[in-house]
């Protein structure tokens, strides 16, 4: 069976328990939420090379519920739909328009998968969670678009797991020990692994991830911070030489994690950090980023927000027959500001700086209106 058919079965069978644990079991009381929310989006890039872009992005279909012992979340969108067109030669020559450009080659489907889950709430102490669903390294991964102060995910997250995050079909169970006055959540996830492309890499076998989670304070001051360990084979753990199929544990591992400070709803502050250390068939790869975000709100209708990010802390590759060499260390600061003329409709406007050793200054402009509709 290929991993399309049983990525698809899978994704069958968590739709067929979302529905069944949100509308029959029971059918005695259950809240149901359901939201369109969607995006259009102008994007400009102009460097040594223009291009511009106008696109329909993340037209989401969302409907979670509870019935009690249950919750269920299914979510649906359209990948995204570009008319672009340039003003000079375009080539990959930017980390930023490479990947960007990735996004805008062409979908191979029309509607796909985001969150599709069922996870328990009936037990003390401890959740169990089966579908679809964001891995936990940290809030910037699983925060959806709407919820976000920037288009984009930090540059990090956007270089290893893409623009979508880490969201693969998997279990987890998470576990909260009874504290007095602080939340504390340690999770354990495994993933199919089947279509996470860690870098652009390959896919994985299955992917292991463990985390701690701590929130504290109250509802207008608070903070929080979280850990992560990821892992897994990469797709250099089986290679061809020599005619014979070698079988080799080359590993790809994640460590890092964030922590925050809110003053709700004038200041919001978070600095994340991830690194990875892939080993391949004759090389390891070790290479890292810090990114942080500053959420100023002067009013209720406008919020300013800064994130300067560093990738490139380690930068490291190492041959196995000797010798290494540095990466190109990249410095991104974007710069954004948001207005909400009511409370389901915004407007943005972006400008984000890239600035990378091995290619000539990028910067991008972003024209953002996002709607919900409840």
């Amino acid at each position: 069976m290929s991993t399309k058919s049983k990525e698809n079965n899978f994704c069958f069978f968590i739709l067929f328990l979302t529905i069944y644990s949100i509308f029959i079991f029971p059918l005695r009381s259950f809240a149901l939420d359901l939201s369109v929310r969607g995006n259009s989006l102008f994007a400009g890039f102009v460097g040594r090379n223009n291009y511009f872009t106008l696109s329909l992005r993340n037209l989401e279909l969302s409907a979670s519920g509870s019935s009690g012992f249950f919750f269920a979340k299914a979510q649906v969108d359209i990948v995204p739909q570009n008319l672009y067109f340039f003003t000079g030669a375009v080539t990959n020559e930017s980390p930023v328009m490479g990947s960007f450009l990735g996004e805008a080659s062409g979908p191979e489907e029309f509607f796909r998968v985001k969150e599709l889950f069922v996870s328990t709430r009936g037990f003390p102490f401890f959740r169990f969670t089966i579908g679809r669903f964001y891995g936990a390294i940290g809030d910037s991964n699983s925060r959806q678009f709407f919820d976000r102060f920037f288009v984009e995910r930090p540059f990090a997250i956007r270089k290893f797991f893409g623009q979508d995050g880490f969201l693969d079909e998997g279990i987890e169970l998470s576990l909260f020990p009874p504290l007095p006055s602080w939340t504390l959540e340690i999770l354990a996830q495994i993933f199919d692994g089947s279509e996470i492309s860690f870098g652009g890499k390959g896919s994985y076998e299955f992917a292991y991830l463990f985390s701690i989670k701590n929130v504290f304070g109250e509802e207008k001051v608070g903070g929080g911070f979280s850990l992560f360990w990821a892992f897994g084979k990469n797709a250099s753990s089986d290679r061809l030489k020599g005619g014979s199929t070698i079988i080799s544990d080359n590993f790809t591992d994640f460590f890092g994690g964030d922590a925050f400070f809110a003053f709700r709803p004038f200041f919001y502050t978070n600095i994340g950090y991830i690194i990875r250390r892939m080993q391949e068939p004759s090389l390891l790869i070790v290479e890292g980023g810090i990114f942080s975000e500053i959420q100023i709100a002067p009013s209720d209708i406008f919020y300013a927000s800064l994130r300067p990010e560093i990738f490139g802390i380690p930068r490291l590759v190492e041959y196995e027959g000797g010798g290494s060499k540095t990466l190109p260390q990249i410095f991104e600061l974007s710069i954004a500001g948001t207005l909400l003329p009511s409370r389901d409709i915004k407007f943005r406007l972006q400008w984000t700086g890239n600035f990378s050793e091995g290619s000539r200054p990028q910067n991008i402009f972003y024209l953002q209106a996002i709607f919900e509709i409840r």
